[in-house]
């Protein structure tokens, strides 16, 4: 059994009911934003959670996962948030915003249109980046935007090549949610996804899982997420793979990759080929954990400030 595994079976060992969890102290996110955007013509919003001076001319935007949502990074926003304006999108179909009509509009390019919303609505002209894994791949993109500039740019655990062992691992399980009776089997359920995230504590590991999930009316438990995510991950990997390294050799910005060292997306001969072909760029490998690094401890946040900074 993972460390991980390992906290949260004594979680619910301790704690019969998700109310006997509710003693995690990771602050909320100081406002909530709701950005207009349009995709094939329709109108839909966007959640933004922000941290810190809204006044602030230095802004850095997170950017989470496939699956994830912007509270993933309530901890290092928290850590951040004195020297910056923290922007944390729940991109479409994720937690607080708005879900799509169809699965094909699921894509990178309708997250970059959001995107540059967020960032005229927010009145921000110039920003950092990180994205983890999905967010990193919209961040790509986000380096050529002619209107707004990307000044430094944090990638965590993806790469050009992404490795087919894990593709296939996210295939046969996103998008197809159950629900959950009560919250000890939905936090067992998600135990096996959480542990690659690295070594969390308790309060972390509460926090991830009742932010990506939410309570019904019948008291059952479900994800925050559109199930259509999921078919839009399976039509993407049906098609030829993209050639990615066109894109992130173009890429100027100062880059800093961070890798979990049993990450099974981002290989070692990936990133090393990405420090050679990217002059700007340095990495980092995170211990004990695997796709995608949760980015709330302190030496790996440590890393990211002095990089951004």
């Amino acid at each position: 059994m993972s460390c991980n595994a390992r906290n949260l079976a004594s979680m619910l060992e301790h704690c019969r009911n998700h109310r006997a969890l509710e003693r995690a102290m990771i602050p909320n996110p100081h406002r909530q934003h709701r950005v207009a955007f349009s995709v094939d013509g329709e109108q839909r919003r966007m959640a933004v959670h922000e941290w810190g001076e809204p006044r602030n001319p230095r802004v850095l935007v997170c950017a989470h996962g496939v699956t994830r949502n912007g509270r993933d990074f309530d901890v290092i926003a928290d850590a951040l948030c004195n020297d910056y304006r923290v922007l944390c999108p729940d991109f479409p179909g994720r937690g607080e915003s708005d879900w799509l009509a169809t699965a094909e509009q699921y894509v990178i390019p309708n997250y970059a249109i959001a995107t540059r919303a967020m960032l005229h609505d927010l009145g921000v002209q110039r920003y950092d980046w990180i994205g983890t894994s999905m967010g990193a791949l919209i961040g790509m993109v986000m380096t050529f935007d002619p209107t707004h500039s990307m000044q430094r740019f944090v990638v965590n655990d993806i790469g050009p090549t992404i490795e087919r062992i894990a593709l296939d691992r996210i295939s046969e399980t996103i998008g197809r949610w159950p629900m959950f009776p009560d919250y000890p089997a939905l936090a067992a359920a998600l135990s096996t996804t959480i542990a690659s995230f690295g070594p969390l504590s308790d309060e972390q590991l509460h926090h991830l899982i009742k932010t990506s999930c939410q309570r019904r009316v019948d008291g059952q438990w479900e994800m925050k997420a559109d199930p259509k995510i999921g078919d839009a991950f399976r039509i993407a990997y049906a098609q030829p793979p993209v050639d990615l390294w066109p894109l992130w050799q173009s890429i100027t910005q100062p880059t800093l990759i961070l890798r979990g060292a049993n990450s099974d997306l981002l290989s070692a001969e990936t990133l090393e080929k990405m420090l050679v072909s990217h002059s700007h760029s340095q990495a980092v490998t995170i211990g004990n954990t695997g796709h995608a690094p949760a980015l709330m401890d302190v030496p790996t946040i440590a890393r990211i400030k002095k990089f951004l900074s």
